[in-house]
């Protein structure tokens, strides 16, 4: 449940700027929001060295075509902004539709939606409404096509990736929309990658596909955009967590990037896979220099 914030904090929000400490303004919001959101995702396996041709050594899935997981988000103050209340921050959807084609190869579509709301969307104002899509083969999960679209106050920029591993390369091509005419940021090919890369949103499907019990260590390498990043993933213990039907047991996961940091922003990030057949994502959570935000699974549908 949420605090509420009385009449007088919120004046205490807007008032302090340039006093010492920073504003709650657009920075802010896409680190709690989005960025604490996204890299979520870069917890979860995204391709394993050993696996070879990428396939999982469970066959059989946790998830089903036409699950829909929503969560909600909240914001932690930093201590030195104790007179703050946690604020909802945003609510976060993630979708598995049915199975598609991608030329002549089967093909599962991944949606991923963030939207910004509650106190703190309203205190500053910064209206985020990102939309991610991918294509990525479900047998494997390795990723065919990403596209992005994110929409954070001023900040517009569509991204699509798109994968060829045999040729063992990735193209990216980066539009800056907020611009007239729009500007490209990027658009060139990166050679030399893994034959199968996860995006974000198909690795959190392969974590919870994977062989996980207390005191598990895991690494992998993650794609976002044109970056690859080492991660190791470690199931420390269980715990019993408020999920969206009451309390349930859960893995805490925690993650370590090997190679650069796992956030642009710094910080540290871990997840609570349900500990049952689902292997439901119960709760995530992020702590950087601008505080904590957490999300907690509040429908699951079917």
């Amino acid at each position: 449940m949420f605090r509420k914030v009385s009449i007088v904090r919120t004046q205490a929000v807007v008032a302090p700027q340039g006093r010492g400490f920073p504003a709650v303004g657009a920075p802010t919001v896409r680190v709690l929001i989005v960025a604490a959101v996204l890299s979520f995702s870069f917890s979860a396996p995204g391709f394993c060295p050993d696996a070879g041709s990428g396939q999982d050594p469970d066959p059989i899935s946790p998830f089903s075509p036409g699950e829909t997981l929503r969560y909600k988000v909240v914001w932690d103050p930093p201590w030195y902004l104790f007179f703050l209340p946690e604020m909802e921050a945003g609510e976060l959807r993630l979708s598995l539709g049915k199975t598609t084609l991608y030329g002549e190869k089967p093909a599962a579509p991944i949606t991923f939606e963030a939207r910004s709301s509650g106190t703190l969307a309203s205190l500053t104002g910064v209206k985020v409404n990102d939309t991610f899509e991918s294509l990525a083969d479900p047998a494997t999960l390795c990723t065919y096509t990403v596209k992005k679209r994110v929409r954070e106050g001023k900040r517009k920029r569509d991204i699509d990736v798109t994968y060829y591993p045999d040729a063992r390369r990735l193209h990216i091509l980066d539009t800056d929309v907020a611009k007239s005419p729009p500007h490209v940021n990027k658009d060139r090919f990166v050679d030399d990658i893994p034959a199968c890369v996860r995006d974000v949103f198909a690795a959190v499907y392969a974590l919870r596909r994977a062989d996980l019990h207390i005191g598990s260590r895991d690494q992998w390498v993650l794609g976002d955009d044109d970056n690859i990043k080492r991660v190791e993933t470690r199931v420390v213990k269980s715990e019993t967590i408020e999920g969206h039907a009451g309390p349930v047991k859960s893995f805490r996961i925690e993650t370590v990037a090997l190679l650069g940091g796992l956030f642009r922003e710094g910080g540290q990030f871990r997840i609570w896979l349900s500990e049952d057949a689902r292997r439901l994502p119960v709760m995530f959570e992020i702590q950087v220099k601008l505080g904590r935000a957490y999300g907690r699974l509040v429908a699951v549908n079917p």
